[in-house]
């Protein structure tokens, strides 16, 4: 309904422009068809371009500035058209065509400068989104396949190493204390992570109450130096809820990278590693070189 008025109103101050420089000047002596087709051409797809601007309305301050410019573009245009039919004394076409053309590229040029900000702004938004978990801000489980798998394929690959961490029993906190008491042990246990590795290392949320970290030019040692730290530093994390203490444990897996292996094979070794620590009692780490047999 919008969109058909505003081409009502387009359309009738067409009908009467054309009609006024009908009645004001005589027809030229001689039409260039050649340009008057052109002409033609450029004003219906500005036009055309002014009424579809009605499908970015959604966007008030790109909108003002578009619909602005290219209803200037479209009367420049439009009188550039009409001078090659009509005689128009030249104030006529300094004003509307030269300083409507100048005025309309400007506003068009910067509601498209702010759209395209717009959006850069908006898909860094969804980026960020989409690569972090919104409970734990740690990075999501498919961004952390990305990088380990850019990691693989690089040409050059450094020996790093993968911990897998499980929360231990805890399915009982949540039946015992709420899922709310388990979302604060989650968050709480995804800041001591981040105390206990280095920036260049990266850490997600696996699914659940699991975490994985990569530990960037690592070996066995350093695994299993860094995993027992997360694992004693998680022995004496007590978490508040509702008057009461919540004390939690971890199991950690841990491999390391020395061969050529796929992304996936990787991560099984880590799971394998996880269930090893848990079997041995939970609460314990349990380090396996990669490329070590089963």
């Amino acid at each position: 309904m919008i969109k058909s008025t505003a081409a009502s109103s387009l359309y009738f101050f067409v009908i009467a422009y054309v009609a006024l420089q009908t009645w004001l000047f005589p027809i030229t002596y001689q039409i260039d068809l050649y340009s008057l087709f052109f002409g033609v051409m450029i004003t219906a797809t500005l036009l055309f371009s002014f009424v579809n601007m009605q499908k970015v309305k959604y966007n008030p301050d790109v909108y003002k500035y578009l619909m602005s410019g290219f209803f200037f573009l479209f009367v420049a245009m439009l009188t550039d058209t009409l001078d090659e039919i009509f005689v128009q004394p030249w104030l006529l076409g300094a004003l509307f065509e030269d300083t409507g053309q100048l005025i309309g590229f400007v506003l068009v040029t910067y509601g498209i400068g702010k759209w395209i900000a717009q959006n850069n702004a908006n898909s860094s938004k969804l980026k960020k989104l989409s690569e972090t978990d919104d409970l734990t801000q740690l990075f999501t489980r498919s961004h952390f396949n990305y990088q380990l798998t850019n990691l693989l394929i690089s040409p050059r690959i450094e020996t790093f190493s993968i911990l897998l961490i499980n929360i231990d029993n805890f399915k009982l906190t949540n039946e015992r204390y709420s899922q709310a008491a388990g979302d604060i042990v989650l968050k709480r246990l995804a800041n001591k992570l981040r105390d206990c590795v280095r920036k260049t290392d990266t850490i997600a949320r696996w699914g659940g109450e699991e975490f994985i970290i990569l530990l960037n030019n690592s070996n066995d040692e350093i695994a299993k130096q860094v995993a027992e730290m997360i694992r004693k530093n998680t022995e004496l994390l007590c978490v508040e809820y509702d008057q009461d203490i919540i004390n939690i444990t971890v199991s950690i897996g841990a491999v390391t990278y020395k061969d050529e292996l796929k992304s996936s094979e990787l991560i099984n070794s880590a799971e394998q590693c996880l269930s090893k620590a848990k079997q041995q009692g939970k609460n314990k780490v349990h380090v396996r070189i990669s490329t070590e047999t089963e």
